[in-house]
């Protein structure tokens, strides 16, 4: 009973030693809890401030994250959540897709015509941001599992905010069946790894060590099974099947959160992954798995592009192009040996703004013009020119063309797939690496055609059309540091490597 007592009280005294590094999970559950609560109220006073409470807190998660200093020395909590510069950086990036979420939706005439769950629909926003953070901290396969379902089942709920609407319905319930599916796979071979080593840390050498002693076609299983959840969340063939429903479905300002956040999480998560396979003693002995994704980055990139191609619908070209993205994000883990973690953190804080200026653009013209299809776009450019020109450069940066971020970022991991094939001589990265560079002119071609509607295409409509002045200045917001990051790209990857270089 001593021994029980005792154990309890370490228990508890650990728990509240690594409360200190769950400071921005505390602070978004706290306004959660303070959502939820006031949108009992009835009063309209009540219910206009919600929003505007929810910013707050997402943007004190993000000060918080910027500045650091709630935590010391890559506290652990429990051994399940690691609080170390990587998460801090990435709850950065999660926070900003939180807040320019909640932008997005002040701006939608559709969600402000929502009349029942308002309160509800910023509520999970806020979990959702909460469970990506969770996801980038664990470093326990338990823990990675559990932040992906809290992030998962927000998504589904989300996806269902237009619940009048069938297309939402439908994709609902797509996604759900889509998901359940992946959880069940991934906790499958989660076990697998917990049989072959008795730890779910997978951070630890002993973790690896005891994997090196089992057999090598079951632990290759194992990992296939555990990144097929992990698939599922970055959109990464061939888990990607939900990804053009949900995308059509969900408010605009949702598809924006879904093709930025849930993605750079579970980038984080596969980095955090396969770190081990940095060292060549372990690699070697997990060849097929490293196989295994390299075919997997192949497959996405084509599926991606090559689909993107024959799609008519804004949304759904944009689904595509995230799986793309996805693709590219997988080619860099790959490229071990070489600083790819910086070129991965660069790439993820461009593709937020070049994602979130895209949607914004679509949800703009898809409102007030009813953009559904892509010869929707006929002659809009030359009606609105300044809307135009800042969808020609996201719709460029996407693409990966300078003047733009997004080249800046594909050139940083194509260098780096070069350098670790230099090194390594290893077949599929050269193969990776041209296949990367062909299908980013494939991909020219299909986000070229939204300006070539826009501008080379003309609308005999005499109607004036204005947006208002917020949409504008969002706009600029999202395509400013997209030049910046092109000009002074060292602002950026300076930070990034001296904030790597230090532990919280």
């Amino acid at each position: 009973m001593k021994e029980q007592a005792a154990y309890l009280s370490q228990t508890i005294d650990a728990i509240i030693a690594g409360l200190g590094s769950l400071m921005p999970e505390l602070l978004l559950a706290s306004f959660f809890l303070l959502l939820v609560t006031l949108d009992l109220f009835k009063s309209s006073t009540i219910k206009q401030l919600l929003p505007w409470l929810a910013l707050t807190g997402l943007f004190a998660a993000f000060v918080l994250q910027l500045l650091g200093g709630y935590t010391s020395g890559g506290v652990q909590f429990l051994s399940l959540l690691r609080s170390d510069s990587l998460a801090r950086f990435s709850g950065v990036l999660f926070s900003a897709a939180g807040i320019f979420t909640i932008l997005l939706s002040l701006q939608s005439k559709v969600l402000e015509k929502l009349k029942e769950g308002r309160g509800e629909y910023y509520a999970l926003i806020l979990v959702l941001v909460l469970g990506l953070n969770l996801m980038a901290k664990s470093v326990n396969l338990l823990m990675v599992f559990l932040a992906i379902e809290l992030v998962s089942i927000a998504s589904y709920i989300l996806t269902l905010t237009l619940k009048q609407e069938k297309r939402a319905v439908e994709a609902g319930l797509k996604y759900v069946l889509y998901g359940t599916l992946s959880a069940g796979v991934m906790l499958y071979g989660m076990s697998f790894f917990y049989g072959f080593t008795g730890s779910l840390n997978y951070t630890e050498g002993t973790f690896w060590q005891a994997l090196l002693q089992a057999d090598t076609l079951l632990v290759t299983i194992a990992a296939i099974l555990v990144f097929a959840g992990f698939f599922f969340k970055i959109s990464a063939a061939p888990f990607h099947f939900w990804v053009p429903d949900v995308y059509q479905g969900a408010p605009m300002p949702i598809v924006a959160l879904f093709s930025t956040g849930p993605k750079m999480a579970g980038v984080i998560v596969i980095l955090r992954f396969v770190a081990a396979f940095s060292d060549p003693a372990v690699a070697s002995y997990f060849d097929d798995v490293l196989l295994f994704l390299g075919i997997a980055a192949l497959l996405t990139l084509a599926v991606g592009n090559f689909t993107a191609l024959l799609q008519k619908t804004p949304r759904r070209l944009m689904a595509y192009s995230s799986v793309s993205h996805a693709g590219f994000l997988l080619m860099a883990l790959l490229a071990f040996g070489t600083n790819y973690t910086v070129s991965v953190l660069f790439y993820l804080t461009v593709l937020l703004f070049m994602n979130y200026g895209t949607f914004l653009f679509l949800q703009i013209t898809e409102e007030k013009f009813g953009t559904h299809k892509l010869e929707h776009f006929t002659g809009l450019g030359y009606k609105l020119p300044f809307m135009g020109v800042m969808a020609v450069l996201f719709l460029l940066s996407l693409t990966g063309l300078p003047p733009l971020g997004g080249f800046m970022g594909k050139l940083l991991i194509f260098s780096n797939v070069w350098e670790a094939y230099s090194a390594s001589g290893q077949v599929l990265l050269l193969v990776l690496l041209v296949a990367g560079a062909l299908l980013t002119g494939v991909a020219l071609f299909y986000y070229i055609r939204i300006p070539y509607y826009l501008f080379l295409k003309r609308n005999l409509t005499e109607e004036k059309l204005v947006i208002s002045l917020s949409n504008k200045l969002l706009l600029a917001f999202f395509a400013v540091p997209l030049l910046v990051l092109f000009f002074k790209p060292d602002l950026l990857l300076n930070w990034i490597e001296k904030l790597l270089a230090q532990t919280l």
